[in-house]
């Protein structure tokens, strides 16, 4: 990296300059008539603070009246703050008295922010010394500037301070309490004692005025007050202050137009006409440009104004519609501005040039801009219009030198603004300070200038101020440079011995001295003798014989009388290196023989540019002068032999690092030549902090740190240690972890690095063998990252892909023997300090600013015993990469480190160190404490009570956040959990960090929570941890609590529910119950934001204790639970309780945080089994994923607690009350569930998206063929900066991949708020094309960033045939998307169809894209790419460009009818004679299916008390080997069946890949489960178990099986089959087999279905009943409603919703295109109001939703083939007819899904239903959770528009004859009424008629009586209400219930 140059941001007005020098006739007392210009910058950054800064006013006001009172109305005043960024509070004319400055300063208003100081000094510069600020330089005034500032800057202050003092400002600097002395020196002025000032406070300010004012005053005193002009340089043909060299560079593209061109022209003409155009006075010269520069004529093709006229008169318009400004630039550098173009800045001529452009410049501007810079040419630019502004201001000297037009007619009044900047140039009123050299910190050296005093008063002059310039820039004294002058004509004078004058000051003025004498010849030999005899000697001052370099300067103007070549070869022996400067005049033959080497040789067109400093002449002497270096090494007994090496360099301050290999490639017989070439290297070098530091690394398999860049200080010490090393052996040669492993640990700021101070980062690659892993990433990533690298290698080395590695090839050296490496040494040297880096690619330098004022106590406890010695470097460096984001101090971030094995050892505590380097001095110094094992539970003991004490540092009473770092590298023999709980309970945050054989579950338990648990492999993996750990402990207090607080939350955000047994039977022991609770809530982390709780009683009802969010502390939920009373109850009613949670407690109003996915979890505690039933509600839990654990206490039924549980797992059983405590542990373990994890009901998760995407591709690495690949680029105004990275990637990609075969194809697309196509895939159909078209690339621009509708965009418009796809060819589809930030809206549903089209989704994120969004874009994670900045692009070009080259071959989709079946067989003893009847259905069954390897798979398995696999799904792939297989089946018969662990069995052996399972394609997964008995095993959570994995089960049963369990096990109702025996199976055979092959192909989703049924687009209907009768069940209605909801995937262009209320009439609610976000539509259901009214015209209400709703005007895609579905819930029979409307509805293709009660007619909903069997109903509303999941899956089979139907017929149902009989003794008399309801309910539901259902009644005790006949009634009323008619017994039971039952059923 290119050391920083001091320049100013703008050009300084030549008046700067002048009338500054020392007057020596001064007064003594400033106040006599003396005039001076006072600047006041001041510090108002945040560490001052508002009331230290009114000291500051005070300061200020009283300084300026004690300057007003010496100085009176002369004295002048301006001010200025700064912080992060410099603002003017005045200048120097803002008021025109000293009364209006002081009333400014009182009212001065404190701002606040960070320390730049540098800026402001900058800024000052700018913007106040200036004429048009007041500044009165040009008048001989007085210039001083007072700095003010409280602590260490967060910029360089060094170079602007040397900007102002070489202009002659006078700078005093004030620093308070915290400020840096050492920067206070580098700004002020010397003498240090009269311009530096310290304080300890900002009260003391006031003490140092009275000095402060004495110090002004002498400053004002030595400065005169009169004005001294600057000389202006001479050239030869007389003054040059009247001459320049002018460039005008026209945009000759289509941003200007023929049109327009004419008045471009024009504005030249009139400029050029007003100029003084001459060969001695101005040169023109002119180009134009488009896509290329045109040269129209140089600055010397015309001597005339009227040639040029002539020729700019003659322009033509070129056209084009590019606009290269960069390319323009370099050719104005290279080809208008040189010598032999006609330029004259040799001679020190200024040079200037002017751009005119339109618009911005297709080409980067970077690079020729810094040339023309470097080169002090100066730049004006006009810009006409807008759009040319921004790339003008970049080239500018200055964006004040950009002019504006704000259209081409307005050019004519240009030239008046034009005309004075190109004069200000001419007549150097206007002066660039192009660079200042900065004081050297050169090495000690000993400088003779030996002079030619006959080359005239001017050349004689010009040599003076070069020595003086010398001097200036060097560190002179007698321990560092000495310089001696003599002068020779015919003989030679001394004028000073090299140790005359210690002093720059002293030396300067002797300079003086120096005359010109006449003379004609001269004698440089003997003048060379002379300086050899009398000026190398130790008495005058020569340190030769202590080493030193010395160096003699030759300047002459004339050749050599006498013979030089004796005298130059005795100094060169001496080992002294001559250097020869001359004139033409002079002989170039004399020069080289005096010139030790002939790149010492200077020969100058004229010496007196030696005095202008921007010169090349100029400046090269001075390099050499102050880097060159003599080394003597041999002697001989005659005369000594100096070898000398030269080394030159621009300036040698760098960082080096030499990683070195140290494997057995290099080998113990060759390391000594590696070393020797190292300390070769190093002994040239000026090794010192302020210098050269050197760091050294070796490597093989893995690397090891030597020593860092600041381990030691000195040349010596360097090699001494480098002659210590030794190698650490190994055949494997890691190399690109190596460089990799430097640039993150060598390379910082914490080793030594300087690179924020922009020193020059080099690595030095030594090896002797072959790479095993990439290096040429990683070389990218080093170059990114402004590291220079260098490689030097021998032995079996690869040199060619070493080239490679280095910076640039030229910097690669191969040598065929390593014996050879030592003299490599001299010629790598001159390239090692000279080159600098610059990949034209911004380097982004990681940000280590400290964070301050964040206190924190950190404490790191290492694993020190003997197990990790060889690794113990790693363990520092991971302790530095820790600390060194951290601002440690003794009142920031304390540090602790304590190494354990056995025992406890202390390195140091946290109050043992003050300061940052004395901590990490101490960690680099650690050695390993040693030790056999680990005991760490003892250690965090030792921690928390000796570590983390008062005594020894800790701040833990003062609220300070408490870190403790613990890494383990095996496992600890004690135990560790409550050591580490007690620790976390004093509120340590603990980090642990696991390293080879450490224990996981140990490192979890000592860590603050899981997420701050952390492993590696390996320690040399450590590095990888610190960032991670950095995200927390270098945060501010405030955000550390918000993130501990955020992790804390995340961990323990739980919404969880007691429901507490309340009945008479926990009366006794209710005290135990509420202690469990309490122990359990003693847990949690309560807190409104955290975790939540509830208690609910219940016995025969349910009662609320408090809700979720009536407590919001734990002491008052633990206050809370002590005072609630027992409830008390007979009966247990656990379903109605279970019921009563789900609907009152787990709700939003209640407190709950559902909704926002906060895990939901209900803790039941019960005694004794349940007297109603459980299995609905907490299946209805479960679907509304509230977490059940079941505690079982006594009496409890285990199968209970089991059904109710989330998973069995979840039921705790304890005998009685007292042991709960013995489960508590247990249960709160259960309650840290993550529910993301437990998949819903026909779940998916990513891996099933990922893998059936990867299904379509096969990737190998065979090569390449065809490809279509499309750029999605970011063109935002955000990413504007990374365009240049951008095109460069797309660039390298393109010359990578890109044939001329149309074997690779290409498309480029920007977008921001839409997208647009820059090129399509068809466009292009070469290399070259492809490339030209990406360099022209312009950024769009826009906002906001719409990443979602790009990726539609893409997928509609760009992979398709007419843009060049080739998808349908089977060509592979490639999108790499770049991308600078979030997007605006939604990618999942893009992202996810570019997926399912098959198209490989790139998705690199740069500099504040989101990890989540790319996750969700990219193919699979392995090609998301997330980068800080966009500099760091390149370096993943090439891991892209490899990917996308192999081969990929696309699979065709799988077809919708491949099955994965399992067929299920019982194979207990109760089914052995039905066997044959069982194989010859699943025969049936197979023969209908169409099998094969890629199509339908067929499985089948045997159980009875254990399951066993007859074949597996992938053992046949032929139909006959299935239907062979299954006549070969054997029954296995046993005498016990165990159902539910058959299914888990299925599950885990036969749905599973390795058996043939191909559910991760999506491919239907179908179990047809064969049983003829009841499971003696609960069969609930494996049912559970499978619908999750998404299986579909169907159950064939006989009647011994139970019906139920067969239901619950199938995937819906509907696919359980009951059968009398299994030779009846054949009559369900062919409905079986149609429902299997309806089983619909599994989409994958990008994410867990969270229960979210289908995909596909829908528009849904919701009718609801909203009668008079249905008032008491309308909120259940409006509940399922809104849960239903929930689970669709609802938008505008996903589900629609629309809700409609009925009665008499229909009203609607909200339309399908009401709204589109599921949010929005539940907070309308929820606001749902009952409607009323009567009758229930049901069909009038049908026909409306048809006419009103299912509309294209509501909102309806019918006509676009999106399902319409019409869910009605239904409470009554309709008092209209409904079969037309129903009709009507099906015709459209309406899929109508009624759910109607018990007070529904079953006919009358079967008539509405689009299919007979989707008509559900329910007892009453309340139970509308039962029927959730089969309206489910019935939606889920509608995946298009339904088929239109056929008019509705009456559907034909079975006639049935059936006969109740009741039991009506004395025993049943209680529960009669419930008899009767139930015959009610039944007869509800039948097609009562005389040709349809009819029905009787009998009653029986001791004999039967007909109550009435089958043939009695013939009508469903009729037989309702035929009480009045029934026999003596019915009335018997009648009586006892007395009016209410009958007036209720008339039974």
């Amino acid at each position: 990296m290119r050391r920083p140059r001091l320049l100013p941001l703008c050009a300084l007005l030549a008046v700067l300059f002048a009338g500054l020098l020392p007057n020596l006739d001064a007064q003594e007392d400033c106040a006599q008539g003396l005039a001076a210009d006072i600047y006041f910058l001041v510090d108002s950054s945040w560490s001052i603070g508002e009331e230290n800064f009114e000291h500051v006013r005070q300061f200020l006001y009283d300084l300026i009246q004690a300057l007003h009172r010496v100085g009176g109305g002369r004295f002048k005043f301006a001010l200025a703050q700064y912080n992060n960024k410099p603002d003017t509070e005045f200048q120097l004319n803002s008021y025109p008295t000293t009364q209006g400055v002081l009333a400014h300063v009182k009212a001065l208003f404190y701002r606040g922010g960070g320390t730049r100081t540098g800026l402001g000094l900058d800024f000052l510069s700018r913007t106040h010394l200036t004429a048009a600020s007041g500044s009165r330089a040009a008048e001989g005034a007085a210039q001083l500037v007072v700095v003010l500032t409280d602590g260490r800057s967060q910029d360089d202050v060094a170079a602007p301070a040397l900007v102002l003092r070489l202009a002659g400002v006078e700078m005093f600097a004030v620093g308070v309490r915290d400020a840096v002395e050492s920067e206070l020196r580098e700004m002020a002025s010397q003498p240090y004692d009269t311009h530096a000032f310290s304080v300890d406070s900002f009260l003391a300010l006031r003490d140092i005025i009275q000095d402060l004012v004495a110090g002004l005053c002498g400053a004002v005193t030595r400065s005169g007050g009169f004005p001294v002009a600057n000389e202006a340089p001479v050239t030869e043909g007389g003054t040059a202050q009247d001459s320049a060299d002018l460039v005008v560079l026209i945009d000759g593209s289509q941003n200007v137009g023929a049109a327009n061109f004419p008045f471009v022209r024009d504005l030249v003409l009139r400029v050029i006409e007003q100029l003084d155009v001459g060969r001695d006075t101005v040169r023109v010269a002119l180009a134009l440009y488009n896509a290329d520069p045109e040269i129209k004529f140089y600055l010397n093709s015309y001597d005339s104004k009227s040639s040029v006229l002539e020729a700019v008169k003659g322009l033509v318009y070129p056209g084009g519609d590019q606009a290269n400004l960069g390319a323009a630039l370099e050719e104005v550098a290279e080809s208008l501005l040189s010598q032999t173009a006609g330029g004259r800045a040799e001679e020190g001529v200024p040079q200037m040039l002017v751009i005119i452009s339109a618009g911005p410049s297709t080409d980067d501007t970077g690079a020729s801009d810094r040339a023309l810079k470097r080169a002090g040419v100066i730049t004006v630019a006009v810009a006409i219009g807008d759009t040319a502004t921004a790339d003008l201001e970049a080239v500018a000297t200055d964006t004040s030198f950009v002019l504006s037009a704000p259209e081409f007619s307005s050019l004519a009044n240009m030239g008046d603004q034009l005309l004075p900047y190109i004069n200000g140039v001419v007549q150097r009123t206007i002066l660039v300070q192009t660079e200042f050299i900065e004081v050297l910190t050169a090495g000690k050296r000993d400088v003779i200038f030996l002079i030619d005093n006959t080359m005239g008063s001017q050349n004689i002059g010009a040599v003076r101020e070069f020595i003086k310039r010398f001097v200036d820039t060097m560190p002179i004294g007698p321990d560092g440079v000495q310089v001696g002058v003599a002068q020779f004509g015919n003989v030679p004078r001394l004028e000073m011995d090299l140790n005359t004058h210690g002093t720059n000051e002293a030396i300067t003025t002797a300079l003086s001295g120096i005359k010109p004498r006449p003379g004609a010849t001269i004698n440089i030999g003997a003048a060379l003798n002379f300086v050899r005899t009398n000026m190398i000697r130790p008495e005058k001052g020569s340190r030769l014989q202590q080493g030193v370099p010395q160096l003699v300067m030759v300047l002459t103007s004339k050749k050599s009388r006498d013979s030089v070549e004796e005298p130059a070869r005795a100094l060169h022996q001496m080992g002294v290196l001559t250097l020869a400067a001359g004139s033409k005049a002079a002989d170039g033959a004399t020069l080289r023989q005096i010139a030790f080497t002939d790149t010492a040789v200077y020969v100058l067109k004229d010496l007196r540019v030696l005095s202008r400093f921007s010169t090349q002449g100029s400046r090269t002497i001075m390099n050499a002068l102050s880097t060159l270096a003599g080394v003597m090494v041999t002697e001989v007994p005659t005369e000594p032999v100096v070898e000398i090496t030269t080394v030159q360099t621009q300036k040698v301050i760098r960082d080096i690092v030499f990683l070195v290999d140290g494997s057995n490639y290099i080998g113990s017989t060759n390391l000594p030549y590696v070393r020797d070439f190292i300390i070769n290297v190093v002994n040239q070098l000026d090794v010192r902090p302020d210098r050269v530091q050197i760091g050294l690394m070796q490597f093989a398999e893995s690397p090891r740190i030597e020593f860092y860049l600041n381990s030691f200080g000195n040349r010596q010490d360097v090699v001494n240690k480098v002659s210590q090393l030794r190698l650490t052996g190994g055949t494997t040669l890691n190399t690109g972890a190596a460089m990799n492993y430097a640039l993150t640990n060598m390379f910082k700021e914490s080793a030594g690095s300087r690179q924020r101070q922009r020193v020059q980062q080099v690595l030095v690659l030594i090896t002797g063998g072959p790479t095993q892993d990439e290096v040429k990433t990683v070389a990218d990533r080093l170059a990114l990252a402004g590291v220079l690298t260098f490689t030097v290698s021998s032995g079996q080395a690869d040199s060619t892909q070493l080239k490679t590695v280095a910076f640039v090839p030229n910097l690669a050296y191969h040598e065929t023997r390593f014996s050879d490496l030592p003299a490599l040494a001299e010629v790598v040297m001159p390239k090692l300090i000279t080159v600098v880096g610059d990949t034209n690619v911004p380097v982004a330098i990681p940000d280590e600013t400290v964070l301050s004022g964040a206190e924190r106590d950190v404490a790191f406890l290492i694993d020190g015993s003997d197990s990790v010695r060889a690794d113990f470097p790693y363990v520092r460096d991971f302790i530095l990469k820790v600390i060194e984001p951290l601002d440690v101090g003794t009142d920031s971030v304390r540090i602790s480190v304590v190494q354990h094995s056995e025992r406890q050892t202390p390195n140091f505590y946290l109050n043992t160190f003050r300061t940052k380097d004395e901590v990490i001095r101490a960690v680099n110094a650690l050695t390993l404490a040693g030790g056999r094992t680990l005991n760490t539970g003892s250690a965090l003991r030792f921690m928390k009570d000796t570590i983390f004490s008062e005594r020894h540092g800790s701040r833990a009473s003062q609220n300070v956040p408490q870190f403790l770092i613990v890494l383990s590298g095996s496992r600890s023999r004690d135990n560790v959990k409550e050591p580490a709980g007690i620790l976390k309970t004093e509120g340590v945050v603990p980090f642990g960090v696991g390293v080879k054989n450490a224990d996981p579950k140990q490192i979890e338990a000592i860590s603050h929570n899981p997420s701050f648990a952390f492993r590696v492999k390996e320690f040399s993996e450590l590095n990888t941890i610190p960032q991670k750990l950095n995200n927390y402990v270098s945060l501010p207090k405030e955000e550390l609590a918000l993130v501990l607080q955020q992790v804390q939350s995340n961990a323990a955000k739980r919404d969880i529910v007691f429901l507490l047994d309340g009945s008479d039977n926990t009366r006794n022991g209710f005290p135990e119950i509420k202690l469990f609770v309490k122990s359990i809530v003693e847990s949690l982390s309560i807190d409104g934001s955290q975790d939540r709780v509830s208690v609910v009683q219940f016995s025969d009802d349910s009662k609320v204790d408090f809700d979720l969010n009536s407590h919001k502390s734990k002491n008052d939920i633990l206050n809370a639970i002590d005072n609630f009373r027992h409830k008390g109850g007979r009966r247990l009613d656990i379903g109605e309780a279970l019921q009563f949670v789900r609907h009152s407690v787990f709700t939003s109003s209640m407190g709950s945080r559902r909704l926002e996915g906060v895990p939901q979890i209900l803790i039941l505690l019960s005694t004794k089994p349940s007297t109603d039933n459980v299995r609905t509600p907490a299946f209805a839990l479960k679907e509304h994923d509230i977490v059940s654990v079941g505690v079982g206490v006594g009496d409890a039924k285990r199968s209970e607690m089991e059904t109710i549980a989330f998973k069995p797992g979840f039921t705790y059983m304890v005998p009685d009350l007292s042991m709960l405590a013995s489960i508590q542990s247990q249960v709160v373990a259960t309650l840290n569930i993550d529910i993301d994890t437990e998949t819903t009901m026909n779940g998916i998760s990513d891996l099933s998206l990922l893998n059936f995407c990867l299904s379509m591709y096969h990737l190998v690495d065979t090569g390449s063929n065809k490809r279509d690949i499309v750029f999605l680029l970011d063109g935002s105004d955000d990413s504007r900066n990374g365009l240049p990275a951008i095109r460069e990637f797309i660039r390298r990609m393109a010359e990578e991949l890109v044939t001329d075969e149309d074997k690779v194809r290409v498309a480029v697309l920007q977008y921001s708020d839409d997208a647009a196509v820059y090129f399509n895939l068809n466009t292009h159909k070469s290399k070259k094309a492809i490339i030209y078209a990406i360099r022209s690339l312009r950024h769009k621009g826009g906002r906001p960033r719409n990443t979602g509708a790009a990726l539609e965009f893409v997928q509609d418009h760009v992979f398709t045939a007419s843009s060049g796809s080739r998808r349908r060819d089977g060509v592979p589809q490639i999108l790499i998307l770049m991308t600078g930030g979030k997007s605006k809206d939604d990618v999942s549903e893009a992202a996810l169809k570019l997926k399912e089209i098959g198209v490989l989704s790139f998705a690199i994120g740069m500099k504040n894209a989101k990890q989540e969004e790319l996750q969700k874009i990219a193919f699979s994670s392995k090609f998301l790419f997330n980068l800080p900045v966009f500099g760091e692009l390149l370096s993943i070009q090439p891991e892209i460009a490899a990917f996308v080259q192999a081969d990929i071959h696309p699979e065709p989709p799988t077809a919708v009818g491949k099955k994965d079946v399992v067929f299920l067989l019982d194979g207990s003893d109760v089914t052995q004679s039905d066997f044959p009847a069982m194989k010859s259905f699943v025969h049936k069954v197979v023969d209908a299916l169409d099998v094969g390897e890629d199509k339908d798979r067929v499985s089948v398995v045997q159980y009875s008390r254990e399951p066993q696999t007859h074949f597996s799904l992938n053992t046949y792939t032929e139909k006959r080997d299935v239907l062979d297989a299954i006549e070969q089946l054997d029954h296995k018969g046993g005498g016990q069946l165990y159902t539910g662990a058959a299914l888990e069995y299925v599950r885990s052996n036969a749905f599973v890949d390795h058996y043939g399972s191909r559910d991760k394609e999506g491919i239907p997964q179908i179990l047809i489960l064969l049983t003829g008995g009841r499971s003696q095993d609960d069969v609930a959570g494996a049912a559970v178990a499978l619908k999750q994995n998404r299986v579909v089960p169907f159950c064939v049963g006989t009647r011994n099986a139970d019906i139920l369990e067969q239901q619950m096990i199938a995937h819906n109702p509907f696919y359980a089959f009951s059968v009398l025996r299994f030779e009846d199976v054949g009559n369900i055979h062919q409905q079986l087999v149609s429902f299997v092959k309806r089983v619909p192909r599994q989409q994958p989703r990008l994410k867990p279905d969270n229960g979210i049924v289908e995909t596909a687009k829908r528009d849904i209907v919701f009718l609801l009943d909203g009668s008079e009768g249905t008032r008491n069940g309308f909120p259940a209605m409006r509940d399922f409603v809104e849960r239903v909801v929930e689970k669709l995937n609802v938008g505008p262009d996903n589900d629609r919703i629309s809700v409609v209320q009925y009665s008499r009439d229909a009203e609607v609610t909200f339309y399908l295109n009401t709204y589109t976000t599921r949010e929005d539509i539940v907070d309308s259901v929820r606001g749902l109001k009952h409607r009323g009214g009567q009758p229930l015209n049901t069909g009038a209400a049908l026909q409306y939703v048809k006419d009103n709703v299912f509309t294209t005007s509501s909102g309806s895609r019918r006509l676009q083939g999106v399902a319409q579905m019409l869910i009605l819930l239904n409470g009554g029979r309709s008092f209209d007819n409904v079969e037309t409307p129903a009709s009507a509805l099906k015709q459209q293709g309406i899929v109508a899904i009624p759910i109607g009660t018990r007070a529904s007619d079953r006919n009358e909903l079967q008539k509405i239903s689009y299919d007979p069997n989707y008509a559900l109903t329910v007892s009453a509303f309340t139970d509308l959770p039962s029927v959730q999941e089969q309206l489910s899956s019935v939606m889920s089979t509608v995946r298009v528009r339904a088929t239109p139907m056929p008019p509705t017929v009456t559907v034909e149902t079975a006639k049935r004859d059936i006969v109740f009989l009741l039991d009506g003794s004395e025993g049943t008399r209680n529960g009669f009424p419930a008899m009767r309801d139930f015959v009610e309910r039944v007869v509800e539901k039948l097609n009562v008629g005389p040709d349809n259902d009819r029905i009787s009644v009998v009653q029986y005790s001791r004999d039967a009586e007909v109550t009435f006949y089958l043939n009695t009634y013939t009508t469903r009323e009729d037989i309702v209400d035929s009480c009045p008619r029934t026999a003596l017994l019915c009335n018997e039971h009648s009586a006892s219930e007395g009016h209410t039952h009958a007036t209720n059923s008339n039974w």
